[in-house]
């Protein structure tokens, strides 16, 4: 029976690549770097800001002039990362719902963890019982280390919750922890992506989740 519902955050219940771009050109005008499109950084969202700059970068670019532009990317970011960034269409509809059913809720996100509790303070309030991302120590996602850590604090099992994601580090990372997986449509990867990696569900609209709920149990 499933009890819990845990969501990554970029791509799954909220937008944030408008703010994730600028940022990234911001630190790529500074450093006299090519601009890159918003598909570009679609691409390399979802590993961590730091994998980001370096999927964004040119490739000849040594270890210390990724540091510079990642540091600059940063800075900028945590001053602007709620500037252009909201929930999916239907995602506060759907939180809602699920408080109201009882489900326990937990966000996991390889975005650091204080820009997590930041925008789940500003945009979704009280309804995570949990939130995850990264901090020194923990391996990131697709090691399953962060749903471990959302299993032990929600105190339910594997077989008791879904993870929810729209990227192909999300589906592994469900893999990994041996969690059922749901791809979303909406986010930052295509369908066929989450299907080649393995989605054991796949949604294109956050209420048909209550629809797979119903199914697995």
């Amino acid at each position: 029976m499933i009890k819990g519902i845990i969501f990554d955050m970029d791509g799954t219940i909220l937008n944030t690549i408008d703010d994730i771009k600028d940022s990234v050109n911001h630190a790529m005008k500074i450093c006299d770097l090519p601009l890159k499109t918003l598909q570009e950084v679609k691409d390399g969202v979802g590993r961590g800001a730091i994998n980001l700059i370096e999927d964004v970068v040119p490739k000849h670019l040594s270890q210390e002039d990724i540091k510079i532009v990642y540091k600059i990317y940063q800075d900028h970011y945590d001053k602007n990362s709620n500037h252009k960034t909201g929930p999916y269409p239907g995602i506060l509809a759907l939180l809602k719902k699920l408080k109201e059913m009882n489900y326990k809720l937990a966000v996991v996100s390889n975005k650091h963890k204080y820009l997590v509790e930041e925008l789940n303070h500003n945009i979704f309030k009280d309804y995570f019982d949990f939130s995850m991302g990264e901090v020194k120590g923990v391996p990131i996602k697709p090691e399953p280390d962060m749903l471990y850590m959302a299993l032990d604090h929600l105190g339910l099992k594997k077989s008791e919750v879904l993870f929810i994601g729209d990227s192909d580090v999300d589906m592994i990372t469900a893999n990994n922890a041996g969690i059922t997986s749901v791809g979303v449509t909406w986010g930052f990867r295509s369908k066929d992506v989450l299907i080649k990696h393995q989605a054991s569900y796949i949604i294109d609209q956050p209420d048909q989740l209550l629809e797979i709920i119903k199914e697995v149990e």
